[in-house]
């Protein structure tokens, strides 16, 4: 199959043309994956498991926002995302890793590279404000922050973070090649933030839809798969607060995610078994 043939004018003496070609191989080589199999061929075969990373956000020295429960973030992430756990484990084809499953340090950084490879990437969050009005659920993905608000959550969420280097030395080629990767991670990601959103929207119908909304985590940002960050909630305002740190509260919010992610597992299971296709094929 041939690939799709690139005409770009490049200052003279650039290497930008060696990039063209590597961005045309890629592509290509993306069309041969999606290509369906005709049905009964040896690469009929079944979807491997869905492995999904979920972060408890915080843990050990890390207490997180402390709200009107007088109950530390830490401890409410850990029981949203070990009920997030039991649930898809009830789920065929799906396999779980947990950055943490008990009160210890992980340093930001760390968190993105637990359990590769896998196929998404989910970091669990309590909200807070220095008012008390503040209500409501709201997904992340990374990207510049949509507004004021989605800034400051990351700056909050960021404070332990240590940003990383460069992706590679200046070089032309890992840039354009990273562009073409970010560029397919951050669309995953937005899909499985709106599934996930949506999902917590119907689990919990009284809590205020914060929608989905952008801005620049470090566990996002570092993530090699599509990624968001849930805030459930705000741990500050006087009822939410006071939910948050119910169980029965928790499990609603845990079936909402858990809803989320198995939509998204169904709207993609296409693509993945593309790839499986592609390297049985090759």
């Amino acid at each position: 199959m041939n690939g799709p043939r690139f005409r770009v004018r490049f200052p003279a003496g650039s290497g930008a043309p060696r990039l063209v070609l590597l961005a045309g191989c890629l592509l290509a080589g993306a069309g041969r994956l999606v290509q369906a199999s005709p049905a009964g061929s040896p690469a009929d075969t079944a979807l491997p498991p869905l492995r999904v990373v979920l972060d408890p956000g915080h843990g050990g020295l890390s207490n997180g926002a402390v709200g009107v429960a007088g109950v530390p973030e830490k401890r409410l992430t850990l029981q949203l995302a070990l009920g997030v756990r039991d649930l898809l484990l009830r789920e065929a084809g799906v396999e779980v890793v947990m950055t943490r499953d008990q009160d210890v340090d992980l340093d930001l950084g760390q968190r993105p590279r637990v359990g590769q490879p896998a196929d998404v990437f989910v970091s669990l969050h309590m909200n807070a404000a220095p008012s008390p009005q503040p209500r409501g659920i709201e997904t992340y993905f990374f990207g510049p922050a949509s507004d004021p608000g989605a800034f400051q959550v990351a700056e909050r969420e960021n404070a332990e973070a240590v940003d990383p280097g460069p992706l590679a030395d200046d070089s032309d080629v890992a840039e354009i090649l990273a562009d073409l990767w970010r560029v397919g991670v951050q669309m995953r990601s937005a899909q499985l933030a709106q599934e996930v959103q949506q999902g917590l929207a119907q689990a919990v119908p009284g809590a205020v839809n914060r929608g989905v909304r952008q801005a620049n985590f470090a566990v996002l940002r570092l993530s090699p798969i599509p990624a968001i960050v849930v805030e459930a909630g705000f741990l500050t305002h006087p009822q939410e607060g006071k939910r948050l740190a119910d169980p029965a509260y928790l499990d609603r919010l845990a079936r909402g995610i858990v809803q989320g992610i198995l939509r998204y597992a169904r709207a993609t299971a296409r693509e993945r078994q593309a790839m499986v296709t592609g390297r049985q094929v090759h």
